[in-house]
């Protein structure tokens, strides 16, 4: 038996990678209490064995692994639905409890339910070196918020792993904690963080000056976890503005070649946090210069060790938030480089260790993510190759897994993807076959667990967007089907989930779809109804962010101009202009959806002239939507092409309008909006 080194051994699926960085800090970090301990033990649970060199592909563990499993006192294991399906961690309990039974063997349920979260050895009993017949039910400590929270969860740990009383610890820490709050929170609301006075004091005495950046360091993560968790169920995180910069201003006098790995790592979990709380009030401005400061300090870790699988993997999630920060604000060449080299470092995460899912994932992630900026950019086809790319990347993975919910729910999204850049080619057929696949993913998950809201929200989308391809096919009794179940669907939900904006969007989709078709098939009053309660959706979607342009400009002028064109085409041909002025300066400034707004408003000022009997007015209408150039790129707009056949028609341009018909023709569509326009 090899000669004992560490405290316990952390064994942790890499998805749960940043809570078991923060639960082995908060161990080896943590001071007993001296009246406790016998005479002689230490005061800390040091060191703890975390951060794990890759496995190999074989099926034996490394050495390295086995050596530091057989040299640790006890087993903690991060227990998730990632966790339970991993062969690695699998392996891991396995040496353990081969070594020492079930003594000593820790669970901390992270995520899910046991024992589904459970990785399967864990519930097994072992004797005499052997896994028996019997069953081990452990007892684990659970940092989730509803379990025992992460503080009593961490006391559970210490208590257990150095054989001391928990109430002790409880009742000391809760003492220690308050004392330490009060004197943090009026830091912070009065001073804000006194790293002037913590880090920059004799900052050109080295070690001095890097004890003093530990303790800043510290203190700032401190501030930005557990002050954090205080204020914020209380919505006062902007209380933690001032901390966020003090920190901002420390970091960036730093210079980076003159810290040491370890400083490097506290820089990186520090900065990330400041952006983490950024971002979660909605301030992007402030976030993303700490996701850069983030993906520097990354950047050097990886530059020092270029081939380690970790600094690789911190750098690529590092460049990934920098990426999504600047594509929300519309910075689309920062977005694009940092998600190129996010791309880059998973791909060749992902050929370094093709047995090692997560990596696989990564990879699967960024290349969606590459389709997305393809999107943006309107090269659809080279988009499309990146979706279906990622889907088989995805579904590899799935397969490997045995298919757990979760992994299909994502695997779904990738085939959302898919189906919406295929209608976006024009490729309905297509389009709607892919569309039925992802629904019957949501389906057959539903069918097993009618509780799975991931899996009820996605099918919301999913059919709105199978009956609205279903309507340009003219196939409009299953496309009424198939949009009624995505608005009861939603209904079910938001009924539950009032405040959650995610659903009020993803309902919109088919309140609209089912407008038009109540429309189309000359039911007036539904199609009012329906048009009325999106106007009431989209109004409430304002007043929860009147920052949004989507919610404020772009979608409330798009509803405008279908109404224009519905249930409101008799107002007063004065407002009907006012309404296509509003909506034809919105459509030039837009980048998506500006071809058939700017062919509708034309199309509109046409119908009102027309009622004015000023014809030549409206020829002149009519023929200016008609000639609205098409949008360049790959994207076919059908209801812009629809509505520029009906115009060319009005304005006796004959050729324009057969050569409209003749390609909704070839694309075997026929957009039901313009169904009743005279």
């Amino acid at each position: 038996m090899a000669e004992r080194r560490y405290k316990a051994f952390i064994s942790y699926s890499h998805r749960d990678k940043a809570i078991a960085g923060w639960l082995h800090r908060a161990l080896e970090t943590y001071r007993l209490p001296k009246h406790l301990l016998d005479s002689g033990k230490a005061e800390r649970l040091h060191p703890i064995f975390k951060d794990r060199e890759e496995l190999p592909a074989a099926d034996s563990l490394g050495d390295a692994i086995a050596l530091a499993i057989e040299s640790s006192d006890a087993l903690i294991v991060l227990c998730s639905p990632a966790a339970a399906k991993s062969p690695w961690i699998a392996r891991e309990i396995d040496l353990y409890k081969r070594l020492n039974g079930d003594r000593g063997v820790f669970p901390v349920i992270v995520d899910g339910e046991p024992p589904d979260n459970f990785p399967a050895p864990l519930l097994v009993h072992y004797e005499d070196g052997q896994p028996t017949e019997a069953k081990s039910e452990p007892i684990a400590a659970d940092l989730r918020p509803e379990g025992d929270g992460k503080k009593l969860a961490k006391l559970k740990l210490v208590a257990g792993l150095a054989h001391v009383d928990l109430d002790t610890l409880v009742q000391r820490d809760s003492a220690r904690r308050q004392k330490r709050l009060a004197m943090v929170a009026a830091a912070s609301v009065f001073g804000m963080v006194g790293t002037s006075g913590l880090a920059l004091y004799a900052i050109d005495q080295r070690n001095e000056a890097r004890e003093q950046r530990a303790e800043a360091d510290g203190l700032i993560e401190y501030m930005l976890t557990d002050l954090r968790e205080q204020l914020e169920p209380v919505g006062r995180l902007e209380l933690l503005d001032g901390v966020g910069k003090r920190a901002m201003d420390y970091y960036a006098r730093q210079k980076l070649a003159d810290l040491s790995a370890t400083e490097l790592g506290r820089r990186v979990r520090a900065v990330q946090l400041v952006a983490e709380v950024q971002n979660l009030r909605g301030n992007n401005e402030e976030a993303l210069p700490a996701f850069r400061q983030a993906a520097r300090t990354t950047e050097e870790l990886l530059a020092r060790d270029p081939d380690n699988p970790e600094a690789m993997f911190n750098h690529g999630q590092s460049l990934f938030w920098v990426g999504y920060i600047a594509w929300q604000h519309g910075q689309m060449d920062e977005a694009k480089r940092a998600m190129e080299a996010y791309a880059d470092i998973s791909t060749r995460l992902a050929a370094m260790d093709r047995s090692n899912l997560e990596w696989q994932m990564e990879e699967a992630y960024s290349l969606s993510n590459l389709g997305t900026m393809a999107v943006d950019d309107g090269e659809l086809s080279r988009a499309l190759r990146y979706f279906e790319r990622s889907a088989e990347d995805t579904d590899r993975v799935a397969l490997a897994e045995g298919r757990p919910d979760a992994r299909q729910i994502e695997l779904a999204g990738c085939l959302s993807w898919i189906a919406t850049t295929l209608k976006q080619l024009g490729r309905i057929s297509e389009a709607i076959d892919v569309r039925r696949d992802e629904l019957a993913i949501y389906d057959t998950i539903i069918a097993a667990d009618p509780a799975n809201n991931e899996a009820r929200k996605g099918r919301i989308f999913a059919a709105s967007g199978l009956g609205q391809m279903l309507m340009l096919q003219g196939n409009k009794s299953d496309a009424r089907s198939h949009l009624d179940s995505s608005i009861t669907e939603a209904d079910r939900l938001i009924a539950s989930d009032p405040d959650n904006t995610l659903l009020h969007e993803l309902t919109r989709g088919g309140i609209s779809h089912r407008a038009m078709l109540a429309w189309s098939q000359g039911d007036h009053a539904l199609a009012t109804r329906n048009f009325d309660r999106l106007e009431r959706l989209q109004n409430d979607l304002r007043r929860r962010d009147p920052k949004n342009y989507q919610w404020n400009i772009a979608d409330p002028a798009n509803l405008e101009l279908k109404r224009a064109l519905t249930d409101r085409s008799q107002a007063p041909p004065e407002s009907l202009r006012r309404m296509t002025g509003n909506s034809r300066d919105i459509a030039r400034k837009a980048d998506r959806e500006s071809e058939w707004m700017l062919v509708a408003a034309s199309l509109i000022d046409g119908f009102a002239y027309e009622r004015e009997n000023n014809f030549k007015a409206a020829r002149e209408s009519f023929r200016n939507a008609a000639t609205v150039p098409e949008t360049k790129g790959e994207r076919i707009d059908l209801n812009a092409i629809a509505l520029r056949a009906k115009a060319a028609e009005k304005a006796g341009q004959a050729k324009i309008a057969a050569r409209m018909n003749k390609k909704l023709a070839e694309l075997e569509v026929d957009p039901v909006i313009d169904d009743r326009l005279p």
